[in-house]
This record gives C-alpha cells, structure tokens and sequence, in this order.
C-alpha cells in the first residue's frame, strides 16, 4: 500500500516520531539517529525569516519548528503548518497553545496546498521531502512562494554508498514497515530547477546516514552521497511548468535490496 499520503498511517506514527525526537534531543544512545531540534534550528536560521514574512513549515508534523520560530518572533501570526496528519495537528496544538487548527495549522490531502498563489515569503520543508510525490509537491511549494522568496528542502540522494550499512538497513526497513521513502536524483532535479530559474543560494551535500545529524556536509555536489539540503529562490523569470520525473521509491542502490 502506498502510504504518502494516507492519513490513517501518518495519525498512528505520530507517537513513534515524537518519541524519537525526544530521544535524539536528550543524548539518549540510539542506533539511527536522527536530527536534534539543534540542528533544525541551525538550517531554519539558514532560511533567515524576518519577523513581517509570512512562513510556511510544510509537513509540520507536532509543531517541532514552531517552538523554534516562537523563540525568536514571539506570538507568530505569521507562521503556517500544514500536515496530512490531524493527529498530528491536534498535539501541535497542545503543546503550542498560542497555534488554532483551521488558522495557524491545517489539515491537507498532501498534495494540494490549502494556499493562494504566492502567498509565502518562507518555506520550509526539513525531513518531509523523501515522504512526498516529489514532482507534483515541487510545483505546489513554488507555486505559493513569492517571487524573491526562499524555500528550504531537504531529502535523500538516489545513490548513496553500497557499504553505507545504516543506509541500506533504513530502506529496506522502510519498505517493509509501508513507510513512503523517496529518492531524489539530485543530480537531475538541480539541472531541472536550472531550466524553471530557479536559483539554488546555498547546497549541503551528507556523504552518508548519520552525517547530517553530526551536520557534516560539503557544498560540492558528490557523484556519491546519503542526504541533501537545498536553499533556493524563486526569481522573477521562475518558468512555472511541470517537473519531469526526478524521484523514485528505490534508490539505485539495488545489489542487496
């Protein structure tokens, strides 16, 4: 079953997710660790918001980036989560009491943004791109930002190391738990934002799983890496068209799956 967008599946995860964050964030030892609220700050602060932009924190899940963006800007009119999940909404909710679901936060099909055209100044989408249909969410991120606005992405290479064992293990895990796990090329994703104008400001290339974590990254882009993070603009000449395919379920790592 593929469960990208299936409301059901991400409403039961919920829990599993929040508590491994809260594991990762206490120094517990874990097998696979994940990124602490740390390191989403660090790449949030990269997205530098002003306090009069208007944010989009897409695939919100229980509000985790709030709690960042209230740090700096207070009350947060301006800030939006939206999640396929109302589990998910519900416990950003109560943790956030300042968030109202149906104003701050709300509920989507995962594939259509409940937003006008270039609403946004800001979007971030940080650990939710390898669980999306990647071509039709692309469009729909840009299709709301700005002109002039900045979109933060992150997600996983198509092709990473044959002996990055940790790497292997999450994907064939992945399959088998129903869980959505998309590859990117990046490769040919940044050669396609090229031709729509968009500009890519900052890159940030994981050579293997458990790199972003320890937030070691390289700005040349490998032939050869686990994760990516994208800063990028939409210009004025932005070419608003369909997106080829650039993702897959599988990555090219196939000689042990």
């Amino acid at each position: 079953m593929d469960n990208t967008n299936n409301k059901e599946y991400w409403n039961d995860y919920v829990t599993y997710w929040e508590n491994r964050v809260k594991d990762t964030n206490e120094g517990k030892e874990v097998k696979d660790k994940t990124n602490d609220d740390s390191i989403l700050e660090a790449y949030f602060e990269k997205l530098d918001v002003k306090k009069d932009e208007v944010l989009l924190d897409y695939g919100c899940g229980s509000g985790r980036l709030y709690t960042i963006y209230n740090k700096e800007y207070g009350k947060g009119d301006n800030y939006f989560g939206i999640d396929v999940s109302g589990v998910c909404l519900e416990h950003a909710q109560e943790k956030n009491k300042r968030l109202s679901i149906g104003k701050n936060l709300k509920e989507f099909d995962g594939l259509h943004i409940p937003f006008n055209d270039s609403y946004f100044d800001k979007i971030i989408c940080f650990g939710v791109f390898d669980a999306c249909n990647q071509e039709k969410v692309i469009e729909e991120l840009f299709r709301v930002l700005k002109k002039g606005g900045r979109l933060l992405i992150t997600g996983k290479n198509n092709k990473y190391y044959e002996d990055d064992k940790a790497a292997l293990v999450a994907e064939v895990n992945a399959r088998k738990k129903g869980h959505p796990n998309y590859f990117t090329d990046v490769h040919d994703f940044t050669i396609q934002l090229k031709q729509h104008n968009v500009k890519v400001l900052e890159k940030y290339y994981f050579l293997r799983r458990g790199d972003f974590p320890r937030n070691q990254a390289v700005q040349e882009i490998p032939e050869i890496f686990y994760e990516w993070a994208y800063i990028m603009e939409k210009t004025d000449q932005y070419k608003d068209y369909e997106y080829q395919k650039f993702s897959d379920k599988y990555s090219k790592v196939k000689s042990n799956l």
